[in-house]
């Protein structure tokens, strides 16, 4: 029955999230949970994995927390990302890989964190060091 139930949980997850047959591995169950990890952090508000389509497939907002953009601006954002990360990627070779980007806002600190072909987003508190902050992150995450 339990076996079922999980499957079926899966099934749904997954679906929910537009995620490939390769994303269904255990390897996003893995994220999520470091996801949730990092959540815990006072200062982190947003955590997921964006995948090459622009869909969040792991992670997400805080919880009790408000976004500060809707659905299809985070969608936008999402896209962006991934369009700056693939084109920095060009630059690999002479300049060296990106361990992460950030940009400081008025309301928000933004990093990204290239994963193979997907990107790890951090949204943290517009006050937090962004060095140090960076660095918890790829402890908690392993990256």
């Amino acid at each position: 029955m339990y076996q079922k139930i999980g499957q079926w949980f899966l099934f749904s997850y997954c679906n929910m999230y537009n995620m490939s047959q390769v994303e269904k591995s255990n390897e996003y169950y893995v994220i999520e949970q470091k996801c949730q990890n990092l959540l815990k952090e006072s200062e982190i508000r947003f955590a997921g994995l964006i995948n090459p389509m622009g869909n969040l497939v792991a992670g997400g907002m805080k919880k009790g927390l408000k976004p500060l953009e809707d659905d299809a601006d985070m969608r936008k954002l999402y896209m962006e990302l991934i369009l700056r990360v693939s084109t920095r990627q060009e630059f690999d070779e002479s300049l060296g890989v990106v361990n992460y980007s950030a940009s400081r806002r008025e309301k928000a600190v933004l990093l990204s964190f290239p994963i193979g072909n997907k990107v790890l987003l951090i949204s943290a508190d517009a006050n937090v060091n962004i060095d140090e902050t960076a660095k918890k992150v790829k402890k908690i995450a392993g990256i």
